[in-house]
C-alpha cells in the first residue's frame, strides 16, 4: 500500500490531522488497534477549565500565563494562534447531525450528573443550554429513568435547589433501559411511548426539561424539537461520566468526513516497526496472524496513551526510538511536532494527542489542538512551504 500519509490512532487528535491532510489533497490510510478513548469520553470539549486551582472564564485570556508557566505542555508547542485556528476550524466544519457549539471568548459552565456545573469549551448543541446562566431563575423538570445507571434526577433537582437556588423538580419513568446507549437507540426511531408516558404524566409548568444524554445518536436535533413541541420547554442533556453517547456521537462525528472522503479506517490493524528511508516511511501492519506493510511519505503517531502498542523505529540516518505501550512514557516532539528520541528529530514522523501530554491533562482540547497542528506540519513537509 502507497499513500502519502499513515495515521496511527483512531481517536480525536488521529482523526482530525486526517481530515486536514485529506482536505489538502493528501491521501491520507487511518489504523488503529481499536476505538480510542474518544468513544468513551464525556465528549466535551475542555480547553482550559481550570488552571492555578480556580475555575477559568476566559481561557484563551490565560492561555499565555498557562504556556509560561507550562513550556514543555502541548499548547506551548502548537502556540495560542494555532490553538484559535483549530477551535475554530473544528467548530465551523464538524456540523452535520450534531453541532458543537459555544462562545469562543470564554467557558460554559454546564449541569453534571452531580448536579454541578463544570466550565467546559465546546459542547453539543443538545447539552450546552444547561448553563448555569441560562437556569438561573428558571423552572426545571429532571426527567429520569428508573433503571438508568449514573443518573440521579433526584440528586441533580436537590443540587439545583439546595446548592444554586434554582426551582427544580424531579420524576422517574418506568423503563427497563439500564445503558444510556439502550435508550438513545431506542429514542433515536421509538420515542412516541416516552412522550406519551410524559404527556400522561401532565408535567405541568416548566421552562427547562433536563434529560440525561439518550436522545438519540444520530438525530438528536429532531428528538430534541419534538419533546419541545410536545411539552412546550426548552429541552437540553445534562453531561455524564464516560462512557457517554455524546462520546459515541463525537466519535461518529468526526468520522464522517473520513469515510465520505474514501479514507480508509482499519480497526484492529497494529503498527510494530516504522523504518524511515529516503523514499518516506514503511510501517509493518500485524493484523491478527496477517502481516502488512505500508508505505507512506509520512507517519503521525496519535495513539493516545491507553492502546499505545510498541512500535519500534529506525532510520537511515542514524535516528532510532521505540514507543512503550502503557509505561506512560510520554512522547518527545521538537516544535514542529515531529516524534524526538536523544535529542534528534525524525524528519517525517510526527506525533498528536494525549500521548505528549505529560502533565495538566485538558481532555479532548489537547488532542484536538495537537491533531490540527501535527497535519498542518505534515503538510508544510510535503509541500515544502
Amino acid at each position: 500500500m502507497d499513500i502519502d500519509v499513515l495515521v496511527i490512532g483512531g481517536g480525536m487528535a488521529g482523526l482530525v490531522a486526517a481530515r486536514k491532510t485529506i482536505e489538502a489533497n493528501i491521501s491520507t490510510m487511518v489504523i488503529a488497534t481499536g476505538l480510542g478513548s474518544t468513544v468513551l469520553s464525556s465528549g466535551t470539549i475542555d480547553l482550559l477549565g481550570y488552571f492555578n486551582n480556580m475555575e477559568v472564564r476566559k481561557p484563551i485570556e490565560r492561555l499565555n500565563e498557562f504556556i509560561s508557566q507550562h513550556p514543555d505542555h502541548p499548547y506551548a508547542i502548537v502556540g495560542r494562534k494555532r490553538i484559535l485556528e483549530a477551535l475554530q476550524d473544528f467548530k465551523e466544519k464538524y456540523n452535520s447531525f450534531i453541532s458543537y457549539d459555544g462562545d469562543l471568548e470564554k467557558n460554559q459552565t454546564l449541569l453534571t450528573p452531580l448536579g454541578l456545573f463544570k466550565p467546559t469549551f465546546l459542547a453539543q448543541s443538545s447539552i450546552i443550554r444547561g448553563t448555569s446562566e441560562n437556569l438561573k431563575d428558571s423552572k426545571v423538570l429532571v426527567i429520569g429513568f428508573r433503571n438508568l445507571l449514573n443518573h440521579t434526577p433526584a440528586l441533580i433537582a436537590k443540587s439545583l435547589k439546595e446548592i444554586w437556588g434554582i426551582d427544580a423538580d424531579y420524576i422517574k419513568l418506568d423503563r427497563n433501559e439500564t445503558q444510556p446507549v439502550q435508550l438513545a437507540l431506542l429514542l433515536e426511531y421509538h420515542r412516541d411511548e416516552i412522550i406519551r408516558k410524559l404527556n400522561e404524566i401532565n408535567l405541568g409548568n416548566y421552562d427547562y426539561l433536563a434529560l440525561p444524554p439518550v436522545l438519540g445518536v444520530r438525530h438528536t436535533r429532531e428528538i430534541a424539537s419534538e419533546f419541545e413541541n410536545s411539552f412546550g420547554a426548552k429541552v437540553f442533556e445534562t453531561m455524564s461520566f464516560p462512557p457517554s453517547v455524546p462520546g459515541l456521537r463525537l466519535q461518529q462525528l468526526l468520522e464522517q468526513p473520513l469515510v465520505q472522503n474514501g479514507v480508509e479506517i482499519r480497526l484492529g490493524w497494529r503498527a510494530t516497526e516504522i523504518k524511515t528511508t529516503k523514499q518516506g516511511c514503511h510501517t509493518k501492519i500485524l493484523e491478527n496472524d496477517t502481516k502488512r506493510e505500508i508505505s507512506s511519505k509520512a507517519v503521525i503517531i496519535a495513539s493516545g496513551q491507553i492502546m499505545r502498542d510498541e512500535i519500534n523505529i529506525t532510520s537511515e540516518k542514524d535516528f532510532q526510538g521505540t514507543v512503550i505501550p502503557q509505561t506512560f512514557q510520554y512522547l518527545k516532539t521538537d516544535s514542529e511536532l515531529r516524534f524526538t528520541s536523544n535529542g534528534k528529530s525524525s524528519e517525517n514522523i510526527f506525533v498528536a494527542g494525549s500521548a505528549i501530554s505529560e502533565r495538566n491533562m485538558i481532555g479532548l482540547g489537547a488532542s484536538l489542538t495537537t491533531g490540527y497542528a501535527s497535519a498542518l506540519e505534515v503538510i508544510k513537509y510535503l509541500k515544502g512551504n
